[in-house]
């Protein structure tokens, strides 16, 4: 169906001159259709140029500008008329509206350039003047006023239009070409523009999470050398309270001798304790056995008492060098001071060292008391 430009011819044509005529300050005109009809009729003017116009654009409509322009290089003013198509317009409408453009450059003369756009970057003025100097720039004026010819009553011989028969099927297959490309190319653009930003935000995730990650594994670390810390430092308290409690029970006075009775005297002659101090040494008689039992307790005390903690810590703690016995008690024994263990016959002594060859070191059987005892009171226990 064919544009309709007798309805408004008036006011369209009044419009298109005034853009012309050089003593008016109006520079565009914008022309659009009345609702769904092909009747073109005046949308709005202004004298504030192409930037004021793409105000009153409608991005979902089809409408036409006719625009003036000066050209900088030749300081002539250049006429354009715009075929606006808005991206959102319909695509049916679009095609029936395909063919209007050739009637409408006939009615709007004097242009130098037609432009089809479909948003407001393509007609932007510093791109219409461009596309003006490579159109050249010689001043083509022509005003051309058609009669205005009244409609004919319709009558018995009306015909139903047909929009088929009269859209050219080459300008339409043209039109829906260049649609589809230009939709082709938008769909291109936006996918990529799509994948740009995909991507980016991928490439933020992973870096952040590899961020997180190494914080997360350094925080581990840090804490898994805490705790190791903390184990040296128990196990450390642990082997220093352990040599305290050891080394306060390791014989430091020398060992007093035993009360045992003249029958058993020649039995355990060599069991002889230690004085515990001179007073009672001098009351207890003494003989050539006595001084040989009595020299080598003090050589034993004196052996004691020249351990080093090193030694101390391998052979009393870490039960290095020397091994650890049990025996059962033979006989009864009282302690003759806090340096020595009591027992009955039948005890068992546990942590035994043989220390020496007539004395022996262990755990009384009350399982606290750690000294020394004579080694012929007990037997060992497999």
């Amino acid at each position: 169906m064919s544009v309709d430009l007798n309805k408004n011819r008036v006011s369209l044509q009044e419009a298109w001159k005034d853009v012309l005529n050089d003593k008016t300050k109006t520079n565009w005109a914008l022309f659009g259709y009345e609702g769904q009809t092909n009747s073109l009729k005046v949308v709005s003017t202004g004298c504030d140029g192409i930037a004021e116009m793409c105000e009153d654009l409608n991005s979902g409509k089809i409408m036409y500008a006719f625009a003036k322009v000066n050209d900088p290089k030749t300081s002539l003013d250049k006429c354009v008329l715009i075929n606006w198509q808005g991206e959102g317009a319909n695509t049916v409408r679009k095609g029936l509206c395909a063919n209007h453009l050739r009637d409408i450059e006939r009615f709007f003369s004097g242009a130098h350039l037609t432009l089809n756009a479909r948003n407001e970057e393509e007609v932007e003025p510093e791109l219409i003047i461009e596309k003006l100097k490579k159109g050249g720039s010689e001043y083509r004026f022509k005003v051309r006023v058609d009669p205005i010819e009244p409609a004919a009553p319709v009558g018995t011989t009306y015909q139903r239009v047909n929009p088929v028969k009269e859209i050219n099927s080459q300008e339409r297959d043209k039109f829906w070409k260049k649609e589809e490309e230009e939709e082709r190319k938008r769909i291109e653009g936006e996918k990529q523009k799509k994948q740009a930003e995909t991507y980016k935000l991928e490439l933020e995730i992973a870096q952040r999470e590899e961020k997180e990650t190494k914080l997360r594994e350094e925080q581990t670390l840090l804490r898994h050398n805490s705790i190791d810390q903390i184990k040296q430092n128990e196990k450390h308290n642990e082997k220093i309270e352990m040599f305290i409690y050891y080394n306060s029970r390791l014989p430091i006075q020398s060992v007093e001798n035993n009360n045992i009775s003249d029958d058993e005297s020649d039995q355990f002659s060599t069991i002889k304790r230690s004085p515990k101090d001179n007073t009672k040494s001098s009351v207890t008689p003494t003989s050539p056995e006595t001084n040989k039992n009595q020299e080598n307790k003090d050589e034993l005390v004196q052996n004691i008492e020249q351990i080093t903690d090193q030694q101390f810590v391998d052979e009393y703690i870490y039960g290095l060098n020397k091994p650890i016995f049990q025996a059962r008690a033979l006989y009864d024994y009282q302690a003759a001071d806090d340096t020595e263990i009591s027992f009955d016959p039948g005890d068992v002594i546990t942590n035994i060292e043989q220390v020496d060859e007539g004395w022996w070191q262990g755990l009384a059987p009350d399982g606290i008391t750690y000294g020394l005892f004579p080694a012929n009171y007990v037997e060992l226990i497999e």
